[in-house]
């Protein structure tokens, strides 16, 4: 599946297995960034596993935070973030007890390490798009 880039997120099917989101703005994460990413997600019927990468110091403005929270358990079924340093991991903890509440998170230093726990999240089936899944 190709890669789409929101202009501050790059999105994409690694392995056929999950969803590898890598944030790389320097700025806020507002709400018109939120249609881009939910289109991607909304190609496959059930929720699905991802990896996310942090290339980039960000802000998430309060109606991305309840989007998030209101829509991820339909689209999420697990999280996995790559940390760099402190900062990161203190991110993925109010993530974790925000928007991404509804799902499990987990923070990583080793992207490997981060790939094999979400494989416990990964369907029975490759991901792929709605249109293939039912052909």
């Amino acid at each position: 599946m190709d890669t789409r880039d929101t202009g501050k997120v790059t999105l994409s099917i690694e392995d056929n297995s999950y969803l590898h989101a890598v944030i790389y703005t320097n700025g806020d994460i507002v709400e018109d960034d939120i249609q881009p990413v939910t289109d991607y997600l909304n190609m496959f019927n059930n929720p699905i596993p991802a990896l996310i990468e942090r290339k980039g110091r960000y802000s998430i403005s309060v109606p991305v935070q309840i989007a998030m929270l209101q829509q991820t358990k339909h689209r999420l079924k697990a999280v996995a973030f790559i940390e760099r340093d402190h900062k990161d991991v203190i991110m993925t903890r109010i993530a974790a007890n925000t928007y991404f509440k509804d799902v499990a998170v987990k923070s990583f230093y080793d992207k490997k390490e981060a790939v094999t726990w979400l494989s416990h999240y990964f369907p029975s089936t490759p991901l792929l798009p709605d249109a293939q899944n039912t052909g």
